[in-house]
């Protein structure tokens, strides 16, 4: 596998994200720079550069002794993370639903639709990925607070289903998926802003269980 000079510590970067998404590099296992210089056939120096960034994102941790390995989650961790998520999306929605117009419940509703025609092929969750996120991000279509926004799609939740993808794509069923997600969208649509909170931070929260009990087994 060739790079351009240019791009060798973020097409490393992504290398390694792939790995840890896969499966094939686990959450606590070591990251070995002279076996990834090696399948890229690079220096291993836009290798140190790239693990530098995915440090920075969350992914890879460093110690004394220990070198650098892919960052694990505790069950605590994990579920904490999922809680927040769903504290502060459940927020978000609540304070800017009465700014909905009919151009964001269309746009949502839309969304819901899509969402529906894909379970009905999906086998697993890998194909779902996509109109999750859309689900998510079309709940904070009016929400004018940047900075609560980016704290909701860039929290923890993210880095756990990051780095235990594997398991995440098997929690549920399509058709769980989309029972789930119909029931925050009867929510939302209600527009009972204490409903919709509750839902939110329920359904986060499930997640973070159900991840955990996968993970750690408890």
């Amino acid at each position: 596998m060739q790079f351009k000079k240019e791009t060798y510590s973020s097409k490393a970067a992504e290398f390694i994200r792939n790995l840890i998404r896969s499966g094939e590099l686990l959450p606590g296992r070591p990251v070995r720079e002279a076996l990834i210089s090696e399948r890229l056939n690079i220096s291993r120096a836009p290798i140190r550069e790239a693990l530098l960034l995915l440090a920075q994102e969350g992914l890879i941790c460093s110690e004394p002794q220990k070198g650098k390995f892919v960052r694990s989650m505790s069950a605590q961790e994990i579920y904490d993370s999922y809680a927040v998520a769903g504290i502060l999306e459940g927020a978000g929605v609540a304070q800017s639903i009465c700014l909905w117009t009919e151009k964001e419940e269309s746009a949502f509703r839309d969304v819901v639709r899509r969402l529906d025609e894909q379970v009905n092929y999906a086998v697993s969750l890998d194909t779902l990925t996509e109109i999750d996120e859309a689900f998510h991000s079309a709940l904070l279509a009016a929400c004018s607070n940047a900075h609560l926004i980016h704290l909701a799609h860039s929290s923890s939740s993210s880095l756990a289903k990051f780095l235990y993808y594997n398991y995440w794509r098997t929690m549920y069923t399509p058709q769980e998926f989309r029972e789930r997600h119909h029931a925050v969208a009867e929510a939302v649509l209600s527009r009972d802003v204490q409903r919709i909170e509750n839902v939110l931070r329920q359904h986060y929260e499930d997640v973070g269980i159900r991840l955990c009990e996968l993970v750690h087994g408890k």
